[in-house]
């Protein structure tokens, strides 16, 4: 990836700690499809390479393959940056689908799609609307989100990490750590909520 960065009016550049992701996101996408920004693209890829390369390998991809799939997800995020809407779904949202949709497309290259597989199925069907959980992490300050993760439990802090930064099904989470499904649905609920009580009560602080 290279390093040439468009100089914007204002001379705004998003840092990728000072606002929300899905904000951060949604700027370097809209430098990218008005100004063929490849600084954007690389901050993109610094910050989702690596999960949607776990991801990835996460499901039987070698690593050399991973890595080609991940480049070919970014060259479609280069070339189709002007179809994403925000308001639609988070780049993370969008990204993902992508790169599902490059895995299937492996898998069916080579042979190797079981149409007998539930969880398979599960991830070809996937829900196209991003979830309530979804959209509150994407609209966070990552800074203050960052804080407040810090003080959930142990418990708490993994789910939000499996699910949200490793792009996990609630069912992989449950297979990983040996709890069950009920259990992992109810520690994200969990954490989910105890995000929102303890950022609400921050905010009225602030009034």
């Amino acid at each position: 990836m290279t390093t040439k960065r468009t100089p914007r009016a204002g001379g705004f550049t998003p840092s990728k700690t000072s606002v929300s992701a899905a904000k951060r996101d949604a700027v370097w996408l809209s430098d990218i499809a008005s100004h063929r920004d490849e600084q954007a693209l690389s901050d993109l890829f610094e910050i989702y390479g690596p999960k949607l390369k776990g991801w990835l390998m996460a499901r039987g991809v070698g690593n050399g393959t991973a890595e080609d799939l991940v480049q070919d997800v970014m060259i479609k995020v280069w070339t189709g940056a002007h179809m994403f809407d925000p308001a639609k779904a988070s780049f993370a949202t969008w990204v993902y689908r992508m790169t599902r949709n490059k895995w299937i497309d492996h898998q069916r290259k080579h042979g190797r799609m079981d149409v007998r597989d539930p969880e398979l199925m599960k991830i070809i069907a996937d829900d196209e609307v991003p979830s309530a959980e979804e959209n509150f992490m994407s609209q966070q300050s990552a800074d203050i989100l960052r804080d407040e993760i810090a003080k959930l439990t142990e418990a708490q802090q993994m789910a939000i990490r499996m699910a949200f930064l490793e792009f996990k099904t609630h069912k992989e989470i449950s297979a990983e750590t040996g709890l069950p499904l009920g259990t992992v649905k109810t520690r994200i609920r969990s954490a989910i909520n105890a995000l929102k009580s303890n950022m609400a009560r921050q905010q009225e602080r602030l009034l």
